[in-house]
């Protein structure tokens, strides 16, 4: 899968999308279903009107370590740490009730919300190792927006398809080649917990 990207890209998203056209085994990213409804239409709605911060893609963090600033993708997984919202959820019914229900199946660990504008992009990258897995939920995907792992092709988001991926061990590159702004949410978990085990078992990632 290669992609032509304009000039007004970063050489290195130019050719990060462009040289590698590797379709992927499945063995870095696969989409899930998890065992609980919501409406990724109506999430959208609530995450429109969070409050996101100023950096080059928006972030909003909704939940980690209690009283903890955000840990970013450099958080390290503490099986004893508490962990609770971060902002005040009541005006975010439906953001709240996905947290509960992800905490059924087993510890969330961290979440945080991002919105990319139009023509944005994320630089070529790796998470910390010491998270290997992040799910990822979108809540909008316009047309040429591309989440791609080196040599294992795009993460299938077409249908908004929840995914885990191994950010932690694949360099992994996202662009929004559209002119629409693009929502995804992203969250780590306790992978130890046996119901996030069998979710992750039950999927292709290694």
């Amino acid at each position: 899968m290669t992609i032509q990207l304009s000039d007004n890209y970063p050489k290195i998203i130019r050719d990060f999308f462009r040289f590698d056209d590797s379709h992927g085994d499945g063995s870095a990213h696969a989409p899930i279903t998890l065992p609980f409804e919501y409406s990724t239409r109506d999430l959208l709605r609530e995450a429109e009107r969070l409050p996101y911060d100023d950096r080059t893609v928006n972030r909003c963090y909704v939940y980690g370590p209690t009283a903890k600033p955000d840990p970013g993708c450099d958080l390290v997984t503490d099986h004893g740490r508490d962990h609770s919202t971060q902002l005040d959820l009541s005006q975010f019914p439906l953001i709240r009730k996905f947290i509960t229900d992800c905490n059924s199946i087993g510890p969330v660990t961290y979440m945080t919300f991002k919105r990319m504008a139009p023509h944005g992009y994320i630089t070529p990258h790796v998470d910390s190792e010491c998270n290997p897995y992040k799910i990822y939920v979108p809540l909008s995907w316009p047309s040429g927006s591309v989440f791609k792992v080196y040599r294992h092709g795009k993460v299938d988001f077409d249908e908004l398809k929840p995914n885990i991926i191994a950010t932690g061990g694949h360099m992994h590159s996202v662009i929004n080649d559209s002119n629409e702004s693009r929502i995804t949410f992203s969250f780590y978990v306790d992978w130890s917990s046996p119901g996030w085990s069998e979710i992750l078992g039950a999927s292709t990632v290694k």
